[in-house]
């Protein structure tokens, strides 16, 4: 089983949407952070850096629609600080949706924590 955080509400089409961590860098990007809130999030994204590792999106030529899905048993603390970026993200009005799926799509990258897939279409 695989999960994925988005933001979003439940009547829009997930593969539209940005997952939490983009939108959280989003909100610090545009301004809507706190000082003390940005400095949180830097932290945040330090232990993301040390701690997952990011998948070669710039090496590969993989198609426009990727998503990054996570594994159901990755470490509990890396869901951890994803559930810590959805309560910042809450608290600036942010709705987030939580996917569940056993096949989110053709798998183009994977690791013992995360899975990048190209999502299936329904026709």
């Amino acid at each position: 089983m695989y999960i994925r955080f988005v933001v979003g509400s439940d009547g829009e089409d997930h593969r539209y949407l940005t997952g939490v961590v983009t939108e959280a860098r989003l909100l610090r990007d545009e301004g809507c952070l706190d000082v003390h809130e940005i400095e949180w999030l830097e932290e945040v994204f330090e232990w993301f850096n040390e701690n997952v590792p990011v998948p070669p999106y710039s090496l590969n030529d993989w198609p426009d629609d990727v998503a990054a899905w996570f594994k159901s048993n990755a470490n509990p603390e890396t869901i951890g600080r994803i559930w810590d970026l959805i309560a910042l993200l809450r608290e600036h009005g942010r709705r987030v949706r939580i996917l569940r799926s056993k096949a989110p799509g053709r798998i183009c990258y994977e690791d013992e924590i995360q899975i990048v897939v190209s999502e299936f279409h329904s026709l």
